[in-house]
């Protein structure tokens, strides 16, 4: 269970285009970051996804994708052209089919191949129509659904969910969010049977529509997860701090706790930050935050579970030796554990949480004021270092 939210250029203090996400799995599946390069590719060859093989492009992009440590997509991630796309799990009426792509394959494909918002909606319609959605998603369980996705840039942001091979989309004008229930009602701009071969995002007017969540949404299910419950919280916190929304709004939001009553390590699907607990098997197992901002790409991650817990740290696309590449998933694992292990001690009471905290954000502080004056490459290669290191 996840949350995704964004807020556009409108909706922001400084501007900028701001998008958050928790990865919210079981809680001992390795949450990891990975690096990956610009590459092409000659013709003919194919890209193994998770399940499913399917024809490679001519040439993919870099990204920085943050991804369950066995599977071959993503749950969220960035371009190197500030595309930045995260996804939910939905719940929806329609069969699940076999295996085919996750949607977090989708995720990743769209991302390697897009310079725009518009480009990667074009590509998820595309995988969703040619190849479909399926296949087991859970670590160690049978965990099966639909998703829906936020797609943003550096100018636009918009929302497509999905149900079966069947989609609508909704274009973000200033703040949204997304959970794990269908949020798309009446409201759409497009619908999957208004486009025949090649995808062109336009707003279909004249026409009456019907209510998508209704038709497709398994509500009982979607009411388990809570993710309308969800839902509410992060779009009523983001549109009561419209025009003044910054990432450390963001940082907030991620680390919400429905009760702040000494019970915040109980496990609670209301929780943004979620815990596992009693009858809750997810946790927020990795936590991304992307700023962009005068041509600008600010990343800001946990690398660990718990947000609460964790501190944000800052990434850049810089030539830095703190990444790990797809062929050191080892490696990436083993850091992610050794977070985990840190926060681990905290939830048990073996380290005092309050000064935890109390230390926690002062490194964070002080990571947003090196942040705040980094001018140059070498500036952020040495910030990366530090952050991710100490």
């Amino acid at each position: 269970m996840c949350d995704t939210l964004v807020a556009l250029t409108n909706s922001t203090k400084n501007g900028s285009v701001i998008f958050g996400k928790n990865s919210d799995r079981e809680k001992n599946e390795p949450h990891i970051i990975i690096r990956t390069d610009r590459r092409k590719y000659k013709k003919g060859e194919t890209v193994k996804c998770t399940y499913i093989e399917i024809p490679q492009v001519e040439e993919t992009y870099e990204c920085i994708l943050f991804k369950p440590s066995w599977i071959w997509g993503a749950e969220m991630g960035v371009n190197e052209f500030g595309v930045v796309i995260g996804n939910e799990a939905v719940f929806t009426k329609q069969k699940q089919g076999p295996p085919a792509l996750l949607g977090m394959d989708i995720l990743r494909l769209s991302l390697e191949r897009s310079k725009t918002a518009v480009e990667a909606l074009g590509y998820i319609v595309y995988f969703i129509k040619t190849y479909g959605q399926g296949g087991k998603c859970g670590y160690t369980k049978n965990l099966r659904y639909h998703n829906s996705f936020i797609v943003a840039d550096f100018n636009s942001a918009y929302k497509i969910e999905t149900a079966g091979y069947i989609w609508a989309i909704k274009k973000i004008e200033d703040v949204d969010s997304i959970s794990n229930s269908i949020s798309i009602t009446k409201d759409y701009d497009m619908l999957s049977n208004d486009v025949e071969d090649n995808f062109i995002y336009k707003r279909i007017l004249g026409r009456e529509n019907f209510n998508f969540k209704e038709r497709y949404e398994n509500r009982l299910v979607a009411k388990v997860a809570e993710g309308d419950f969800r839902r509410n919280i992060t779009y009523s916190y983001l549109k009561s701090k419209q025009g003044s929304l910054t990432v450390d709004d963001f940082k907030s939001i991620l680390r919400h706790h429905e009760k702040e009553d000494g019970n915040r390590l109980n496990g609670s699907m209301k929780n943004i930050c979620m815990h596992d607990g009693s009858l809750i098997s997810s946790e927020t197992t990795g936590s991304m935050i992307v700023e962009l901002v005068n041509g600008e790409i600010n990343i800001w991650a946990t690398g660990s579970s718990l947000p609460c817990l964790s501190t944000y740290k800052p990434m850049w696309f810089v030539d830095s030796d703190v990444f790990f590449k797809e062929e050191e998933v080892d490696r990436a694992v083993e850091y992610w554990k050794s977070q985990r292990q840190k926060i681990k001690e905290v939830e048990e009471g073996r380290v005092d949480k309050d000064r935890f905290i109390k230390n926690r954000d002062e490194f964070e502080n002080n990571l947003s004021k090196l942040v705040s004056t980094a001018k140059t490459e070498k500036d952020k290669i040495e910030i990366m270092k530090y952050a991710w290191t100490s």
